[in-house]
């Protein structure tokens, strides 16, 4: 395997889980929640409604036998333990916590009083029984005054430790939304939409931490244009444990310290766009795309804000080198991530053009130097390790992407749709079955090796196949009498009847894990392929559709449209964001207010649970998912092991996931150093947070597993 035995440290720092922290030793990252809301539609459910949930995150090397103690203190009033040796979960229902005051909970070691974590659940949460975190939007009368004309309305989220504080802070993209003399928004910017003239910045980037700080704001220039194309990636990508940014910039764009690209190749202008007829009904740019002007890579400074590098984009060439000859699939734009090296650390992933030429290239940002790896293009005539010309993997290209370790090798591919790009630049496989609009990749059936992947096609008779992603090749498709447009399909096990996942097309039925389609009853779910969610207590997954968390088998979970937000991306319906942020493995659903203009909410669940599994974020399959999930038509998490009713044991996933990750489990390790717990002074937790001298138990140092007793 080329991914390090002890890859979990470089992973962990290169997930920007900050190194520096000193007073959470283990990152346990305790919370609360509550739902005060009654709601009938909940049934059963209800009676989960106005107790507050506490949780905390189960880490890698922790076991069935890792307990803990859980303490409150209400207001100012004396601390007492409500909770002792929690072990076979990672949450604690509080049915008894103070209405009229704080609540300070403090997490603990079962029968040690050495804090690991802490969280104060305030008043107003819980008398307003609301089961979000709110994060308020800054104003942007600095990028334009005239907010009867111009607002920035939230779009995607993505995640990251920006500051390497140890906790998770929110980078926001907003979109500027033009109103009519009316004040409605007619130009929202999530689709095919018109900015306005006078304002060079169409997209802005706003980066907060979870008590609302406003960090840093970058002002995208006037050629990053609107819509799904303005991408963009957070990861340590030099592993110094605080994120960066990485984000297609142009002359114009105006970074957090105030610094902004100038006009670099000297022709006296910075903004390039084509406006069409200003009296017409939709007044705008003529094509809405970039069609000239330079464009550059650059890498941000996730404390700051400032730009720490930049390098030219994949070159724009004529519209006709893409396909077309107005600008759309030339300006069809991706940037995420991977892990291509035994480093470990994650590259920059660019993309263009999608439904014809495709260009791909990784990034590498370490120790001050910004490089390109390498870079895989289908005209270049070069031949895949499936035996086929690159050419043929022409018009492969999806909305999205997906990366993943696809070969089992320890290193990431980059699966651009229909095809797959291996972790040196070469082609991998290429199903040849044309453009779609939905990828998902993961462990989907139990029983098989390695991951699988599951799409729909807009090309072709094919509406879905199921594939092995090592190869690409087909493991069953369901077929149309004719050339079709499946726009949308979902996995996940849904329901614990049927063996492993079960595979959705929009307006189909279920199909099985050996392709024989089920009709179900789904509970009044429309379309059932919105994303797939772990949010309560059971093992099967929830959906997350029409601003509702609904469980195909036991009824609505969540009418999360009672606490004024919204989901985004027009008809895609996606959350701004979505994963196991928090880390006790149910996970978290971002979203903005109904206006998207007034704050960000973290939706995190009140329902118990007796599962236990690690923090999802520590499975790369999964940790991929999530720091790709902005890019173009936003795509659900996954993981690289089977996370399901399915299930004899909770350890049974644990001992997959060690297996994922290419390392042995903590707890099986025979041969663990042990030491004083006051000789090691340079020493790691094993979610690679730095480790006071005087924590006990297992840690890592100068590449050594370590017990200190």
């Amino acid at each position: 395997m080329k991914r390090l035995t002890l890859s979990l440290l470089v992973f962990c720092a290169s997930l920007g889980i900050g190194q520096t922290q000193t007073n959470d030793l283990s990152n346990r990252a305790l919370w609360a929640s509550i739902n005060g809301k009654k709601d009938a539609s909940l049934g059963d459910y209800q009676q989960h409604t106005g107790k507050v949930l506490v949780s905390w995150r189960m880490l890698p090397g922790d076991d069935a036998t890792t307990a803990f103690d859980l303490y409150r203190a209400a207001g100012s009033g004396a601390e007492r333990k409500i909770a002792s040796n929690l072990k076979n979960c990672t949450c604690f229902q509080d049915a008894s916590a103070s209405t009229s005051s704080d609540n300070h909970y403090r997490l603990t070691y079962a029968g040690n009083t050495e804090t690991l974590s802490t969280f104060t659940l305030p008043k107003a949460q819980i008398a307003n029984g609301l089961p979000y975190w709110s994060i308020p939007l800054a104003d942007t009368k600095d990028v334009y005054a005239n907010t009867d004309k111009v607002v920035y309305t939230a779009n995607n989220v993505s995640v990251g430790d920006l500051d390497g504080d140890g906790e998770f802070e929110l980078v926001v993209k907003r979109l500027q939304s033009v109103k009519d003399d009316n004040g409605n928004i007619v130009s929202d910017g999530s689709g095919a939409s018109y900015s306005q003239q006078d304002c060079l910045w169409a997209v802005i980037w706003d980066a907060y931490k979870l008590d609302g700080t406003l960090l840093w704001r970058i002002k995208g220039g006037p050629g990053i244009i609107l819509g799904n194309s303005s991408s963009f990636a957070i990861a340590d990508f030099d592993g110094d444990g605080c994120a960066e940014m990485a984000i297609r910039t142009c002359e114009g764009t105006v970074f957090g310290d105030g610094q902004e690209i100038p006009d670099m190749n000297g022709d006296g202008k910075i903004d390039y766009r084509t406006w069409g007829n200003q009296n017409s009904s939709s007044p705008g740019w003529a094509d809405h795309y970039n069609v000239a002007g330079p464009e550059f890579l650059s890498i941000i400074d996730g404390k700051t804000g400032r730009e720490l590098a930049r390098d030219n984009f994949i070159a724009r060439e004529t519209s006709e080198a893409w396909g077309d000859n107005y600008w759309k699939r030339a300006c069809s734009f991706r940037i995420g991530v991977g892990c291509f090296d035994e480093t470990g650390l994650p590259s920059v992933v660019l993309g263009r053009g999608v439904y014809a030429r495709s260009v791909i290239e990784a990034w590498d940002w370490r120790e001050g130097q910004l490089t390109k790896k390498w870079r895989f293009d289908t005209n270049d005539n070069k031949v895949g390790k499936d035996g086929k010309r690159h050419s043929t993997y022409a018009a492969q290209g999806n909305h999205s992407l997906n990366v993943a370790d696809l070969d089992g090798d320890g290193l990431d591919e980059v699966m651009y749709g229909s095809m797959a790009v291996d972790d040196d630049g070469i082609g991998l496989w290429n199903t040849q079955l044309g453009h779609g609009d939905a990828n998902h990749v993961g462990k989907f059936l139990p029983q098989r090796e390695g991951l699988q992947m599951f799409h729909c096609l807009e090309t072709g008779t094919t509406m879905v196949a199921l594939h092995d992603a090592r190869d690409g090749s087909v493991i069953w498709k369901k077929e149309a009498a004719s050339a079709n447009d499946m726009g949308r399909c979902l996995v996940g096990d849904f329901f614990p009847e049927y063996p492993g996942c079960e595979f959705f097309y929009y307006q189909g039925n279920y199909i099985q894990q050996d392709g024989t389609e089920t009709t179900i009853n789904t509970k009044g779910q429309k379309g059932g392929c919105g994303m797939a969610v772990w949010f309560d207590g059971n093992l099967s997954r929830q959906l997350i559709e029409d601003n509702i968390i609904n469980s195909p088998k036991y009824g609505r979970t969540f009418t999360m449209y009672r606490y004024s937000e919204t989901f985004i991306n027009g008809t895609k319906s996606n959350p701004a964001w979505y994963g196991d942020l928090l880390g006790d493995w149910r996970e978290e659903v971002i979203l903005p207010d109904a206006t998207r203009l007034a704050d960000i909410k973290i939706f995190s669940t009140w329902y118990p649970t007796t599962h236990k599994f690690p923090w999802l974020m520590t499975d790369h399959c999964y940790w991929m998912s999530c720091l790709n999930e902005n890019i173009g038509y936003n795509q659900p998490t996954h993981t690289g092991y089977y996370l399901g009713s399915d299930l004899k044991s909770d350890a049974e996933a644990w001992t997959e996931a060690a297996k994922v990750q290419n390392r042995e489990a903590v707890s099986a390790i025979a041969t663990v150093s042990t030491e004083a717990k006051n000789s090691l002074s340079d020493s790691f937790s094993l979610s690679g947070m730095r480790a006071p001298a005087s924590q006990r138990g297992i840690c890592i140092s100068q590449g050594k597993i370590i017990f200190k007793k």
